[in-house]
């Protein structure tokens, strides 16, 4: 898959999918998933992470969103390294890629390239988990 720069811009995009992808993909509560407070005058951040979650049996998910290249995506993961995880705990990296979607000529795809922490050490899953349009918008789950 080729990859293509990504604004500074998508990076509010980036954290709002990072919420679906840690309610649709591991399976976190939507009352439990938290987002970190980034304003002209106050940053707050869980650990160096955008995103927590934390499902019903109690397992925390931390997830860092960049729409960045490479060198923004070691930054981040150094940044993460530095700091000591329980073990029950999941760390991941995700970071958003666009691909020109051959169907349509403007219109281009968007997937998140997923690093894993686990037990010191960083791996990157082989497959892109494709990102909807709709996870740009807010999280909202009806019941």
């Amino acid at each position: 898959m080729t990859r293509r720069k990504l604004a500074k811009s998508r990076r509010p995009e980036a954290e709002r999918a990072a919420e679906h992808y840690l309610f649709e993909v591991f399976g976190c509560e939507p009352d439990q998933i938290v987002r970190a407070v980034r304003t002209q005058w106050q940053s707050v951040d869980f650990w160096g992470c955008d995103v927590m979650g934390r499902t019903k049996d109690g397992k925390c998910y931390f997830a860092q969103a960049t729409a960045g290249q490479n060198e923004a995506v070691r930054v981040r993961r150094r940044k993460l390294d530095k700091i000591s995880w329980n073990p029950f705990e999941t760390v991941v990296v995700l970071q958003l890629v666009e691909q020109p979607n051959p169907a349509f000529a403007r219109r281009k795809d968007f997937y998140f390239r997923i690093h894993r922490l686990a037990d010191g050490n960083w791996s990157v899953d082989s497959v892109a988990h494709p990102v909807p349009r709709e996870w740009f918008k807010k999280l909202r789950v009806e019941e």
